[in-house]
């Protein structure tokens, strides 16, 4: 019985983490504005020129910080190409630039629709890292430019790997101590990473389907991870 309840558990976190990376999520795939002289967006609200953008942000001519573009490729913010395999300290290095250069302390001289904005761009460029650095997170993105989406079942998942996950939560239960915790999570770090490297073939090879059944994999994992953190605290407050 306890058998039939862990299983259960883990498709309710499962299913609960899928929702939580669908929050926030654009209705549709986000694409890049473009600001040019055919362009047919709105010319920058201070000189009113159809200028390049800096950085996606700033008018080249006056230098003003312009409206956010909440539908802009989270890549392409980034400057990073539309790939799953990125360097995560490049990514790093790239967010904190961003950041540096939309600071709402570098605007509160500025006018209210400079400081508006600085406000909404500091919101979106942490909202695109955060989903750029972490795997899961970036595959169900890139997944979304694909115009897909992540399966509303388990219909991607085999006997055997359901079985695995139940057992692994059974672990999760039975351990007694943050050292079994420790090394259960260690072997879950391992698999992730290993996913990681799956997934960065299977997007390279356009295996969406492949994609898809990974991710599902990784949402299990993670929830049985989570659990594992949870018993850890537990642990620790007891």
């Amino acid at each position: 019985m306890r058998s039939v309840v862990g299983v259960c558990k883990i498709a309710l976190r499962a299913t609960n983490y899928a929702a939580i990376g669908r929050v926030g999520a654009l209705a549709s795939p986000p694409q890049l504005r473009q600001f040019g002289a055919a362009a047919s967006t709105p010319a920058c609200w201070n000189c009113e020129k159809n200028s390049v953008l800096k950085q996606h942000m700033i008018c080249s001519d006056c230098g003003h910080l312009q409206d956010v573009d909440a539908d802009i490729n989270y890549f392409d913010l980034l400057s990073f190409p539309t790939n799953f395999n990125l360097e995560g300290q490049q990514l790093t290095q790239r967010f904190r630039q961003l950041q540096t250069l939309v600071h709402p302390d570098k605007f509160s001289n500025k006018t209210s629709r400079e400081q508006t904005n600085s406000a909404d761009w500091s919101s979106l460029i942490n909202k695109a890292y955060k989903t750029l650095a972490m795997p899961m997170e970036r595959g169900q993105y890139l997944l979304q430019l694909e115009g897909q989406q992540m399966p509303q079942d388990n219909s991607t998942l085999n006997k055997e790997f359901l079985m695995a996950m139940m057992e692994r939560n059974e672990e999760v239960e039975e351990a007694e101590d943050s050292a079994a915790l420790g090394e259960l999570n260690a072997q879950i770090v391992r698999e992730l990473q290993a996913m990681t490297k799956k997934l960065g073939i299977q997007f390279e090879a356009k295996d969406l389907v492949g994609v898809k059944g990974t991710l599902v994999e990784m949402k299990y994992l993670l929830s049985i991870q989570a659990s594992i953190k949870q018993k850890q605290q537990s642990l620790l407050g007891s």
